[in-house]
């Protein structure tokens, strides 16, 4: 069984417009994921290359087209884990790395550290050879008329692969008009992502709430339930105390889950057995 299931941001669009559009690069993104698992690739080939493939359309908040932060500026997040050996690999407030997944990726594989921030991931991003951009090819004029938006949202994936390992990964911009150096949910083990042998999440929404309910990693407190009922709970417990987001998960038997008690979560996912991804808010 292979399965993958992505997310394009949980709470509202700008326009109406924006919907149709967003909902197939969720498609496209669950599909190319899919298309890496059935020929053979890992989990986490397949979660990067959905992540990219949001990180790289200026609809979403990840990469190109994120909010920009109280001075103009964009700083990003990522963060991706590897459910079988619980490798993880995390970055915070970078400006010029384009695809700020592959740097979460390599430092998850070629680093000691688990996490790094600011210039010091980008003297690593360099030595990476990952492609360095400056700050304004991030800023779309969409994101520069939405500066003061109330809104933030982020991308992730979720995969399974043939040999049963689970990847989880995430990318954002953060929200908008926030505070130069926050850090939100997104790159934090447990909140914005998590993965295990029996699970992998990802979180969206308000980055703040998600980190007070640990919200990702909240799902295995009654994984036995199954994978629907947990993510269910993990979000009615975000509810009572008055938080705000969406979840997407997968299990290792290739069951798939998303909830969110926001007005909308742009989600798509595929799985063996259908023969195209299936997508909406």
């Amino acid at each position: 069984m292979v399965a993958i299931i992505v997310h394009g941001g949980a709470g509202k669009a700008n326009s109406k417009e924006e919907i149709p559009p967003r909902i197939e690069t969720c498609k496209k993104a669950a599909a190319e994921g899919y298309k890496v698992l059935k020929d053979g690739g890992s989990a986490i080939d397949a979660a990067v290359k959905a992540v990219m493939i949001f990180e790289n359309d200026p609809l979403f908040n990840a990469g190109i087209g994120s909010y920009l932060n109280e001075k103009g500026e964009v700083e990003l997040d990522a963060g991706i884990m590897d459910g079988k050996s619980l490798k993880i690999g995390a970055v915070s407030g970078i400006k010029h790395v384009k695809n700020p997944i592959l740097l979460a990726r390599a430092i998850m594989e070629n680093s000691k550290h688990n996490f790094l921030i600011g210039e010091g991931a980008e003297e690593f991003a360099i030595k990476q050879n990952l492609e360095i951009v400056p700050n304004d090819y991030f800023i779309t004029k969409q994101k520069k008329k939405n500066f003061l938006s109330k809104f933030g949202d982020t991308v992730g994936a979720v995969a399974l692969d043939k040999n049963g390992r689970i990847a989880s990964a995430v990318s954002t911009g953060g929200t908008p008009n926030k505070a130069e150096g926050r850090v939100g949910d997104s790159p934090l083990a447990g909140s914005g992502f998590y993965a295990n042998e029996t699970y992998g999440a990802v979180a969206t929404g308000i980055g703040e709430d998600i980190m007070r309910a640990v919200l990702s990693f909240r799902i295995s407190l009654e994984i036995e339930k199954g994978i629907e009922k947990a993510t269910e709970s993990a979000i009615k417990y975000l509810t009572e105390i008055n938080g705000k987001a969406g979840l997407i998960a997968l299990n290792s038997d290739g069951n798939v889950a998303f909830v969110y008690n926001t007005e909308m979560m742009f989600h798509g996912y595929m799985k063996e057995g259908m023969e195209g991804p299936i997508g909406g808010i």
